[in-house]
């Protein structure tokens, strides 16, 4: 006989509470379940990231990547939510961009004889059928093939014989030389479209690049036409590759020959860049001319068929530590300096000398001799320039006549 209050009563109301402590964690935990659900479900619509500097994809496959912004995105004409560690999500949907870019890359065969064929990339930029590539592509100036940089012997210039230009659709169309610019490895093509109206791509903003974003590569390497390669901005202003106005745009995306030519994009889709080397016995190192120096060129060639670049006739180089030193300036002390003025230049009209060094062109720092020559070089001939120097531990402004290069090209 069991009696009131002995002790299996006692492990019976024991056990009771057990269950009932066990029941309420499962409802506590079943309510959190749903609130995390419902807050990963709310993110997901609303593109709010929670992993500064992450990137992740989502299960369509797009790579979402979260970085610091000023606020939370929110919907339905809701009020911004202040975070704590105010946050905003880069969206790369791949896909998406490849389908949308596709159409206006275009895959170009050239043939030259005595030197045989050229296979590359370019992209229309508009709907009359004008095309941008490479001037190596339709040239003798990189036989090599595939804009792979290396010592290049001097040779008479000569363009191909004929050049045959592919859509994305099957359409062929032979292509002419509207225009092109060797120092920049910049071509103008033009085609005479017929059927439905050509694509034409948009053409982003180089100088607001941040490095670190992504970019995706399209084009025609080795023959695979429309291969899409994805990468980041590895550093941007690379010069001293072999060109006097060199300043390119570093990549990780993969480019190989073939690929010159084609459009390099950002995460909107627009073009900021056209692939144009790869340094020999190296991976990684991909260049591109940023959109904002084409658009530059192309205008003139466009307008003209052929670039008239401001000239002040001086050799100049990069400020070194010892330069530094020998001038007592500071470890970040920023110029270039003049090696040589040359006679009856610009430049030496204007009272340059050699051992100045320009710290300014028109109020503006100048901070490398790549940088010097594309701003003289942008500016038009008669155009005037204020030319900040230091000489001798002195500040002085020196006002110079822009000229015009004259370049004679050697064609057979």
């Amino acid at each position: 006989m069991i009696q009131k209050g002995g002790p299996e009563s006692g492990m019976i109301n024991k056990g009771q509470s057990s269950i009932r402590c066990a029941l309420l964690l499962m409802v506590v935990f079943a309510g959190a379940a749903v609130a995390f659900a419902s807050t990963c479900a709310r993110g997901s619509v609303m593109g709010v990231a929670d992993r500064t500097g992450s990137e992740w994809p989502d299960r369509n496959g797009v790579i979402r990547r979260a970085e610091p912004a000023s606020y939370v995105e929110t919907r339905n004409n809701a009020k911004p939510v202040q975070s704590a560690t105010p946050k905003t999500t880069v969206v790369l949907d791949v896909p998406d961009i490849a389908d949308r870019v596709n159409p206006v890359v275009v895959n170009i065969k050239s043939s030259i004889s005595e030197v045989g064929e050229s296979l590359g990339s370019g992209f229309i930029i508009d709907p009359k059928g004008l095309i941008v590539t490479n001037f190596h592509l339709i040239s003798n100036k990189d036989e090599a093939g595939g804009g792979t940089r290396g010592p290049e012997p001097e040779k008479p210039l000569k363009l191909a014989d004929h050049i045959v230009v592919t859509l994305s659709d099957g359409r062929q169309f032979l292509a002419s030389v509207k225009g092109y610019d060797p120092a920049t490895d910049i071509a103008l093509l033009e085609i005479q479209p017929s059927g439905k109206p050509l694509p034409v791509a948009e053409l982003g903003d180089s100088d607001s690049l941040r490095v670190g974003e992504w970019v995706i590569a399209i084009g025609n390497p080795l023959g695979l036409d429309h291969t899409v390669t994805l990468g980041i901005v590895s550093a941007k202003g690379r010069g001293d590759l072999g060109g006097q106005y060199d300043d390119f745009l570093q990549t990780d995306a993969a480019i190989n020959p073939g690929n010159s030519g084609g459009p390099l994009v950002n995460a909107q889709g627009k073009v900021i860049g056209m692939n144009t080397l790869i340094l020999v016995r190296t991976q990684g190192l991909s260049f591109s001319i940023p959109i904002n120096a084409i658009k530059s060129v192309v205008g003139q060639l466009i307008d003209r068929g052929r670039v008239a670049r401001g000239f002040l006739g001086v050799d100049l180089r990069d400020l070194d530590p010892d330069s530094r030193a020998s001038r007592n300036l500071a470890p970040d002390a920023q110029g270039v300096v003049v090696m040589r003025a040359e006679r009856g230049s610009p430049g030496a009209k204007a009272g340059l000398r050699s051992n100045d060094l320009i710290t300014a062109l028109d109020h503006q720092p100048i901070t490398s001799r790549v940088q010097c020559n594309r701003i003289i070089s942008s500016k038009s001939p008669g155009e005037k320039v204020a030319i900040k120097i230091l000489r001798d531990g002195h500040e002085y402004t020196l006002n110079a006549d822009i000229g015009e290069e004259i370049k004679t090209d050697k064609k057979d």
